[in-house]
């Protein structure tokens, strides 16, 4: 969409408060109740969850209190009672009964959480008591960015297909009023939001999905967009001006470069090892993401609880090079292949990885998709697979479970466990953990902990970066950080002003 066409949609009604907000993500499936992708970022406006995890502890939502019973299997709700639906309709125990058991009975996206879920009970309008048939820790998962949003009960009528198309009754504070698939959404206020309104927050949210960093970046500099995910090369030079600002806020995101440990040569660990080495893990920080990254210290992000510190491989090349001799691969077969997306960082840090492999005789194919999925469809195919595939990574709910059991948990054919890892001794501590996790958090940790340690031992991948989300605003808008949770990935309109 051009900016001409964007303007005469943001002219189209009231102006007043009007946030121009720049998607770097062509949305297509924006029913909640499947999406496990990127639309997450704006569905997190528009629905609200029961609970919500900040600072390290689950809080209500729209439940004001929750119990457990000693077996973790039967989770007693209450509900606020002062909440609607933007169709006017009165959230109770029905509509939160109706919006589960729809998740759980469509199967898709987050719908394995709830895959034992027996039924939901209401007995009186502002009580739900949720059966599952084994253990859970209700209160993270229903605390969840995947799966876990009240849709009404109007729109579970509807069905699958009309939420998918941009349809949407939640009970956040923006309704979502316009969707044109992979081009442009906005947002309107919902005036009987149950939390209130108040002066300076945005009325309407206009949200263009704008492909090119650098039409956003001169979008930002010119006034024309208020919010806009932009290149980190630009950060410097954006923060310099007066009407721009640049938020780094920390985020669960973990960036990796999986290891196939089914491919030769990358089935060898001495190999594995030896590429993990060859990572310059401070150039890679210092010079691609310009300040905006951590390194990791283990396989899931530093804030989430359940890990340890872990001392990362060192960037050195001859440690690199006397590993892949003592490897036994002939160094006629000292070739791979690199599957990696389109993102700057990707491409940059890739870049240099393939120059620093080269000098010690490493040959490394770079092999780029632009499209996400089409990237998915060849990385899990064992014939077109790479030797390294790309991946970054957020949990669905605050849990150390959903990394570690989507990235690396065994599959016959792989969704996520790109390294092709097969481990009969991590798989069961991975599910320990799951078990423990509802009932005695610490053992949980440690099932987790020990899990760990084994993807270490294994060099199952290259664990590079946990970066920030960098955005740039305008100097007038207050509120970025509170808008800003590691825990979900979209940024609370809600608490913005300006």
């Amino acid at each position: 969409m051009g900016w001409s066409s964007l303007s005469a949609v943001a002219q189209s009604g009231p102006t007043k408060n009007t946030l121009t907000w720049l998607a770097d993500n062509s949305y297509r499936n924006m029913n909640p109740a499947t999406n496990y992708e990127a639309e997450i970022f704006v569905l997190g406006n528009v629905y609200e969850t029961l609970f919500e995890y900040k600072d390290g502890k689950v809080h209500p939502k729209l439940a004001t209190s929750w119990d457990r019973a000693n077996d973790a299997k039967t989770w007693t709700v209450k509900l606020r009672r002062d909440v609607n639906f933007h169709n006017g309709t009165r959230l109770d125990s029905a509509a939160v009964k109706k919006s589960f058991e729809f998740v759980r009975d469509l199967g898709k996206g987050a719908a394995f959480l709830y895959s034992g879920l027996e039924n939901v009970e209401t007995p009186d309008p502002f009580t739900a008591v949720f059966h599952f048939k084994n253990p859970i820790a209700f209160d993270l998962v229903a605390a969840g960015q995947y799966g876990a949003f009240v849709i009404a009960p109007a729109a579970v009528d509807k069905g699958d297909e009309w939420l998918t198309q941009g349809h949407a009754i939640g009970t956040g504070p923006y309704q979502l009023t316009e969707f044109q698939q992979g081009k442009l959404l906005v947002l309107q206020k919902f005036d009987d939001y149950w939390n209130g309104w108040h002066n300076g927050q945005f009325e309407r949210v206009i949200h263009p999905f704008v492909s090119e960093p650098a039409t956003r970046v001169q979008m930002m500099r010119s006034g024309e967009s208020d919010i806009a995910l932009v290149p980190v090369s630009q950060i410097e030079s954006l923060d310099a001006l007066t009407n721009v600002a640049v938020a780094l806020t920390p985020s669960w995101r973990t960036q990796l470069y999986y290891l196939n440990t089914q491919k030769y040569p990358t089935n060898n660990l001495k190999f594995r090892q030896a590429l993990m080495h060859i990572w310059d893990y401070d150039s890679v920080l210092k010079d691609v993401f310009h300040g905006s990254a951590k390194k990791p210290v283990a396989p899931i992000a530093s804030t989430l609880w359940g890990h340890r510190t872990y001392d990362l491989p060192m960037f050195d090349l001859q440690k690199a090079l006397t590993l892949l001799e003592e490897s036994g691969v002939p160094k006629n077969d000292w070739k791979i292949k690199a599957l990696y997306g389109a993102n700057s960082q990707d491409i940059d840090a890739i870049q240099l990885f393939q120059a620093n492999a080269s000098t010690i005789g490493l040959e490394v194919e770079l092999d780029q998709e632009q499209i996400f999925s089409t990237y998915l469809s060849k990385a899990r195919n064992p014939e077109t697979t790479g030797n390294m595939n790309y991946m970054t990574w957020w949990p669905a709910y605050p849990t150390p479970s959903d990394s570690l059991i989507s990235l690396f948990r065994t599959e016959k054919k792989p969704t996520f466990n790109l390294s092709f890892y097969h481990d009969a001794e991590y798989d069961r501590l991975v599910d320990q953990g799951v078990k423990l996790e509802a009932t005695d958090i610490e053992a949980a940790a440690k099932a987790y902990i020990a899990a760990q340690d084994r993807l270490m031992q294994n060099a199952v991948a290259i664990f590079y970066a946990e970066p920030d989300r960098v955005n740039a605003y305008s100097s007038n808008i207050t509120g970025m950080e509170e808008a800003s949770n590691p825990a979900y990935e979209w940024l609370s309109i809600y608490d913005l002003r300006r």
